[in-house]
């Protein structure tokens, strides 16, 4: 019989009490009994996210350990959660995870004028009162907007980190835990989490749930696929063959029980393909290439970074592997777009100064802010073109504040998921045969995109100058597709003919990608039509 073992947890001034078996980390114990923690890599051992401090007991230091943490640290108790096996009673202490501070963070859908002509389009049932409910089923972060089904009033929205994060912050990390045997864990994890968000965003309206007339579900496709409890076998080896793609309608009683609720209709947006999902489907939607004939480019920045170029005739995709450095993922200071996350950045006459979303103390870097400071460390010479930092940086790295710090390897984490995004644009123009004059508008999806400072990024080649008059930020544009949806189901004809209409690019099999992928690792490249 195999021993368990009691481990005592303090977090967030509270105290929880897990079972650890035998050979199962820390954090697989936690995950396993509810309890979310942070570890970008998939519990590889490199990103040092999930550290946790031994208050009693004792956890040998693994050769993870030792790598990522100082010798005072070690002797302090400091340990990865994801590589440390408990051979007796412990207590441990965690940190105030950002996957728990995003809880609880309301935001609505960013207006635009395409958004609200959209939803202005999207005709209720006037004989049907209730509530409709748009769900963005991102990697990262899970939102939710509630609607008044007649007047198509917004009535509460609220988000919360995707807690599979525990399993890697990249799709592809989780796409190997599910082909692992952690299909049915990441599967209840994810149902769980959105009945808890559900039932927030009514909390939040001060409605009750009895309200709900129908829900909508935008997300990349495999996010679907685990939700769903579809196997992700075919997701993880070319030509990465989806379980399916098409529209999935279904009702709450079977993927969402613990609602309590009559069975609600729920409808899942169809995909393009295993890389190109539901979500930049949603966008294409909202942004209304379905009915125009202009060429038009829509950026998604996330993991996955999905670009789409072109009009209701002819589509080009692809998804760009940016990675989490986007989203704070991978970055040794890095968090999510939490209170206390550092979102802008500015050096002037060598001091630096910087501001925190809801102006609360700084806690770490989120994307946007990640971008600001590594263009303004160009712009004032501490790092070159390449993007090496000054000598007197390089080893201990650029301080934001004593306990933040960005490294030389935080730069090239920015630098290589800025090359991707750059060269996948690059890749999708000159297959559609244009130049940058020939694109009419460039829309910015997800939040990342609405609170980005274009001049920066302009300014590190992120995206090309010509481009900066014709920028138009939409906000999370898979939320407003999937609310769009739930008012209006004809909608979805309109999303297939977008999907019939689209080509994906595989950047991988592209001649060129590479040439242009260390190109634009680069600061100082120059742009070309």
């Amino acid at each position: 019989m195999r021993r368990k073992h009691n481990i005592h947890i303090h977090q967030n001034n509270q105290i929880s009490k897990i079972e650890c078996s035998e050979q199962e980390t820390i954090l697989e114990a936690m995950v396993r009994q509810g309890i979310s923690y942070r570890s970008d890599c998939g519990g590889r051992g490199s990103c040092g996210k999930c550290k946790l401090q031994v208050l009693s007991g004792t956890l040998k230091v693994t050769a993870w350990d030792k790598v990522l943490f100082t010798e005072q640290e070690l002797d302090a108790g400091v340990r990865l959660a994801c590589k440390a096996i408990a051979e007796e009673d412990l207590t441990i202490l965690l940190g105030n995870s950002s996957d728990q501070g995003l809880k609880g963070i309301t935001q609505s859908i960013h207006s635009s004028s395409n958004i609200d002509a959209a939803l202005e389009k999207a005709e209720a049932d006037a004989d049907s009162a209730g509530c409709i409910l748009g769900i963005d089923l991102g990697s990262t972060t899970l939102a939710f907007q509630l609607l008044d089904r007649r007047q198509g009033k917004p009535l509460a929205s609220y988000s919360m980190v995707n807690p599979q994060r525990a399993y890697g912050a990249d799709v592809v990390s989780r796409i190997k835990a599910s082909n692992d045997g952690k299909a049915d864990q990441l599967m209840r994890l994810i149902r769980t989490a959105l009945e808890e968000g559900i039932k927030a965003v009514f909390q939040a309206a001060q409605l009750s749930i009895e309200m709900l007339r129908h829900i909508s579900i935008a997300g990349n496709t495999t996010m679907i696929h685990l939700l769903m409890g579809y196997s992700c076998q075919g997701l993880g080896v070319y030509p990465f063959t989806p379980v399916t793609l098409d529209t999935i309608t279904t009702h709450s009683n079977e993927i969402f029980p613990g609602l309590q609720v009559s069975d609600i209709p729920v409808t899942i947006l169809p995909a393009i393909s295993a890389f190109a999902g539901g979500d930049i489907v949603a966008g294409l939607a909202v942004c209304g290439y379905p009915n125009t004939e202009e060429i038009s480019l829509l950026i998604d920045f996330g993991t996955n970074g999905e670009i789409a170029l072109g009009n209701k005739n002819k589509l080009l995709v692809t998804s760009t592997a940016a990675g989490p450095a986007f989203e704070g993922g991978n970055l040794s200071c890095g968090t999510g777009s939490i209170p206390g996350a550092i979102n802008h950045v500015k050096i002037s006459d060598g001091k630096i100064s910087y501001d925190t979303i809801e102006q609360q103390p700084a806690t770490g870097i989120c994307g946007t802010g990640a971008i600001e400071l590594v263009s303004e460390l160009y712009r004032n010479g501490i790092i070159d073109d390449t993007g090496l930092l000054q000598e007197e940086y390089f080893a201990s790295g650029y301080p934001l504040l004593d306990t933040l710090v960005l490294t030389q390897k935080d730069i090239r984490e920015m630098q290589m998921a800025k090359a991707a995004v750059r060269a996948g644009i690059e890749i999708l123009l000159k297959r559609y045969g244009i130049g940058y004059s020939q694109v009419h508008k460039v829309y910015l999806a997800g939040g990342f995109g609405f609170y980005l400072d274009i001049q920066k990024a302009i300014r590190i080649g992120l995206l090309p100058e010509a481009f900066q008059d014709k920028i138009l930020t939409v906000g999370n544009s898979s939320l407003a597709g999937a609310v769009m949806t739930g008012r209006d189901q004809a909608l979805i004809r309109q999303m297939k003919n977008v999907i019939a209409n689209s080509q994906e690019l595989h950047l991988s099999n592209d001649e060129d990608f590479q040439e242009l992928y260390l190109k634009y690792m680069y600061f100082a490249s120059p742009d070309t039509d």
